[in-house]
């Protein structure tokens, strides 16, 4: 997600090939909700990277001061495992869980290359200063609804009933 118009959003998906939901938020009516946008004093999202349960609470979360501060695939990974009872060694059949395929959670691995060395997902990774206004660990999240790349829409609540997943909040497509 990120605050861009629906052409760049349509743009950073099509570079990419990404295969999951790119949305998009003009309004920055979520960013907001959220509390992430022009919390940095930019005026963009800061980017964040969110875990969601099932039950539509927040399992871990980064809310990062810079772009280079993003979860590694691997981390993700081990927490979605974690999450579905899994050894996260059986993904992807390489130990510490891997990166390079699809998963059930709509991630790709190659949509991530480059983020293996960034900050891990733990709760307590994230800096009492930037966390002030997001949702914290364990919190129900707030839901919406927002166009796609495509021009389909997407509800957060869809996503979250039948699978845990992952909610990323770009700075901006450059």
């Amino acid at each position: 997600m990120s605050v861009d118009s629906a052409p760049d959003a349509l743009a950073m998906k099509n570079e990419y090939g990404l295969e999951f939901p790119v949305l998009y938020d003009a309004d920055t009516s979520v960013t907001t909700e959220w509390g992430l946008f022009d919390l940095l004093g930019d005026g963009v999202s800061a980017p964040a990277t969110f875990v969601i349960r099932t039950d539509g609470s927040i399992e871990t979360q980064l809310v990062g001061s810079n772009i280079g501060e993003r979860p590694s695939t691997n981390s993700l990974l081990e927490v979605l495992a974690s999450l579905a009872g899994m050894d996260s060694s059986s993904l992807n059949g390489q130990p510490g869980g891997g990166s390079g395929g699809e998963s059930d959670t709509a991630m790709s691995g190659d949509a991530m290359d480059g983020m293996e060395d960034a900050v891990t997902v733990q709760p307590t990774a994230v800096p009492e200063v930037i966390s002030i206004g997001s949702p914290a660990i364990g919190d129900l999240v707030p839901d919406f609804n927002l166009p796609t790349a495509r021009g389909d829409s997407v509800s957060l609540s869809e996503y979250a009933e039948d699978r845990n997943v992952v909610l990323v909040f770009f700075r901006a497509w450059w």
